[in-house]
């Protein structure tokens, strides 16, 4: 189960960031990279900053497809009603410095979640859910190793890093199966098959090298 940072399999090891000594980046995308906005047909944003230097077009346009409509599933399961989510599409270095300030890791991560609130979001008093970041080079690696199409992992990246802005989590058992059972729903009704099976022999083989 997802019960800590260095437990977590080798495509889930993000974890929110709360509570933190540096406060929440209030522009993760100013570093020069392309930024856009993608609206859900429920009226949600996603605020879009993309490094376009390592981030292939192909997998770039299949998220800006699909994400909103998984947001959308999302929010009508939580009763929440057009959310602001900020997405970062980085390459590894910036995710490491990320990881580096908020997390004292210094390392890169597939991704990162920084919610707008300590507690569950209040949509009456702002629309902004948070921020996800996700690192293009650990997306493509971890696709590849686990034989998943980058796409659907991708987009399962996204999915898990919203969830953490609404304050789901994997800090104990019990929590991480509430999570992954609502990813396991929300993939499949993407007609993306249960990422974990494979994920958590991945993880054992890598344990055991």
């Amino acid at each position: 189960m997802l019960s800590g940072t260095e437990q977590i399999t080798s495509s889930m090891t993000m974890s929110p960031i709360q509570n933190d000594s540096n406060p929440e980046p209030d522009s993760l995308g100013d570093n020069g990279a392309d930024g856009t906005d993608w609206h859900s047909a429920r009226g949600a944003i996603i605020e879009v900053t993309v490094d376009g230097s390592v981030w292939p077009d192909s997998l770039v346009d299949d998220l800006r497809r699909r994400a909103p409509d998984i947001l959308d599933r999302v929010m009508q399961r939580e009763g929440y009603s057009a959310p602001i989510v900020s997405l970062l599409l980085c390459c590894d270095a910036t995710m490491r410095q990320l990881n580096r300030q908020h997390r004292d890791i210094d390392k890169s991560t597939n991704v990162l979640s920084f919610p707008a609130a300590d507690d569950w979001p209040d949509a009456a008093v702002n629309p902004m859910l948070g921020d996800v970041a996700i690192a293009a080079e650990t997306v493509s690696s971890e696709a590849n190793a686990a034989g998943l199409a980058a796409e659907d992992h991708l987009l399962h990246l996204f999915t898990h890093g919203v969830l953490h802005l609404l304050g789901y989590d994997h800090i104990d058992d019990d929590m991480a199966a509430e999570m992954e059972a609502f990813e396991i729903e929300l993939l499949a009704s993407m007609n993306i098959a249960n990422p974990y099976d494979l994920h958590q022999r991945i993880a054992m083989l890598e344990g055991n090298q």
